[in-house]
């Protein structure tokens, strides 16, 4: 199995927990106050919680690939001078035509 497909398994995993442990806490804090007591978070709750956000960022690191390098030398390396040197930029758009043509009719 590739390390992306086992990304995307655990990702599903630490977001099912999630909303379990989020429907877990709503539950209990509507149990909480029905029975009108203090609001005391279980830490089977807390754990799956912090569990589940654990699981889902390993996923998020699995599925995310490599990393590219921050110095631009190396993305340059890569590219032709052609596609370096041609930036929409440089391109004049508005030129002496409507001038030359007003001459010509005069």
């Amino acid at each position: 199995m590739s390390t992306v497909l086992i990304g995307k398994i655990l990702g599903w995993i630490g977001f099912i927990t999630l909303i379990h442990s989020t429907y877990s806490t709503y539950e209990h804090l509507s149990y909480l106050k029905a029975v009108e007591k203090a609001n005391d978070m279980p830490i089977e709750i807390t754990v799956e919680c912090l569990f589940s956000v654990i699981i889902f960022a390993i996923s998020v690191i699995l599925v995310a690939g490599p990393l590219k390098p921050i110095l631009m030398k190396s993305e340059m390396v890569k590219k032709s001078i052609d596609k370096v040197d041609t930036r929409p930029s440089f391109n004049t758009f508005n030129h002496r035509d409507k001038f030359l043509c007003m001459n010509i009719n005069n």
